[in-house]
Formats: structure tokens, sequence, C-alpha cells
């Protein structure tokens, strides 16, 4: 069932669990999703980046992905991730979407501020999570990641949600989009002052590599939303490998991307139980 964003939120800070946001670029991921989310009988965002809408087409995308979540029996928030400006959030507003993201983290805090209010504003009452500080790595790929990336800090956490009325606020504490080059290091001392400065639920992107302890301390410190991306993509890579390394009989699509679903639903299955859907 489609849902609001902020119905999850609330959801996820009265259970003490986090909902996992999931991206998707077509049919078959976002079957995997929901079907996942139906066996652990747990609520989902169902994202979409900028450059999978560049990909498969805005109203083609946004439409499927939308009539997925009304069809499906788990609570979904169909929402676009990353959107660089106020004209993105308008038009998936005016699409249906029920949760969108502004992304102004590359900007001084006053300008990010602006930025938020702005789409807040523009949203017309559906959700809008936010991002402060910075958060490595690029949404649609993986590769190494650049150091002294700038995390957030609790103080100008609390003024730009004071300022905006945003509804959660991603944080960078150590966290990266993509596979990891190295071992993690998250700062738990400051996802702490977060979530001790922050009135509104936490957001924790580039989950894809951080271990299954770690992820479940995040949840238990106030992480309230956590993003993945990069696993799903790899499951699909390696289960279409395989297939396609042993041959399908008489090209057979229906097996070659079943098997990819099937890869797919385990990754996301397996995060939702450490987000504690068990």
């Amino acid at each position: 069932m489609l849902v609001s964003g902020r119905d999850l939120l609330q959801q996820a800070v009265a259970e003490g669990r986090a909902i996992g946001s999931f991206n998707t670029y077509n049919l078959e991921i976002s079957r995997a999703i929901l079907r996942a989310a139906e066996a652990r009988n747990a609520p989902v965002f169902l994202a979409i980046g900028t450059g999978a809408f560049d990909y498969a087409g805005f109203e083609v995308l946004a439409g499927a992905s939308l009539a997925a979540a009304r069809a499906s029996t788990a609570p979904v928030a169909v929402h676009v991730d990353h959107a660089p400006d106020v004209e993105t959030i308008a038009r998936c507003v005016d699409a249906g979407l029920t949760s969108v993201m502004i992304d102004g983290s590359k900007l001084a805090l006053t300008e990010n501020i602006a930025l938020i209010q702005r789409a807040v504003e523009t949203a017309s009452g559906v959700c809008v999570e936010a991002e402060l500080g910075g958060i490595a790595g690029a949404e649609d790929s993986s590769g190494a990641h650049e150091a002294g990336i700038p995390m957030t800090d609790p103080e100008d956490a609390a003024r730009l949600v004071a300022e905006t009325g945003v509804d959660s606020l991603a944080i960078a504490i150590g966290n990266a989009h993509g596979f990891y080059t190295g071992e993690p290091n998250l700062d738990f001392d400051r996802l702490r002052d977060l979530e001790a400065a922050v009135p509104v639920p936490l957001v924790l992107h580039g989950a894809s590599g951080i271990s299954d302890e770690d992820l479940a301390r995040c949840v238990e410190l106030g992480v309230r939303k956590v993003n993945v991306n990069t696993e799903i993509r790899f499951a699909l890579f390696e289960s279409l490998t395989a297939v396609l390394r042993d041959g399908v009989p008489g090209y057979d699509v229906t097996k070659l991307f079943g098997a990819a679903v099937v890869a797919m639903q385990q990754a996301v299955e397996e995060k939702l139980s450490v987000f504690g859907w068990r």
C-alpha cells in the first residue's frame, strides 16, 4: 500500500527500529524490494535517484513505482533520493511521490537552509528529508572515497532543523555511498550527540559495506532510516553473471531475471533483519 514517508518515520520512532530505503532502477529491482518487505512484514521506502529517472524516463519509472507500491501488501513510501533542486521536488510531488529528499549538502549552511526552506514549501506537506555534512561516493556507482569529508556538526544540525521544519535529516558520521575501500570508521559519539540535539529522525546513507554490528548500533543510537543501494546492485550483477555463464536455455528472460530477483530479495531481507524487522 502506498503511504506517506512521514508515517513510516513515525512508526520507526515509536518502535525503535529503522526503515530500510532501497533504490530501484527498474521493475525487477522494485519487485525484489517489495517481495522482501512483504516477507518480513516490514515497511520500506522505495527510493529513486535522479540518475534512475534519467535512465528509465521520469513518467515511466515514477508511474511503475507508484503502481507497485499500491499493489503491495507492505506499507511503501515512494521517495526521490538526492533531488538537487526545488524543480525536481515539485515534479515528484506532482507525480504523487510520498517522500522527497533535497540535497544541498555541498552548500554552505545558510544556503543549504534556504534551499531546504524552499523545498519544504514546494513539497506542500509531503515528507521532506534534507542532508547536512558530506557523504562520500556516488549514488549510482561504486569507487574510491576521498578523505577529509566533513561530518555533521550537532549544533548546525539543530539550527537547520529548527529553521526549516524538515521531517528527517541525513547525517555524515563517516559513512559513504558505495562499497568502502577500507574499513568504515563510524563516529558513534557524534551520532549520540546528533540524536540528542536533533528532534527529527536521523537518516544514514551509504549502508552497503557497513558491518551488521555497526548498523545495528546505529539503529540503537537513534538512526531511523537507512539507505541501501550498492549491495542490491551487487546481488543483481552477481546473479546475472552466474546465470549467463551457465547459460539460459531458450533465452528465457524470466529465468535470467527471476534468479536476479531472488538474489536481490535475499539481500534486502538480510538488511531488514539488521534494522529490526525479523
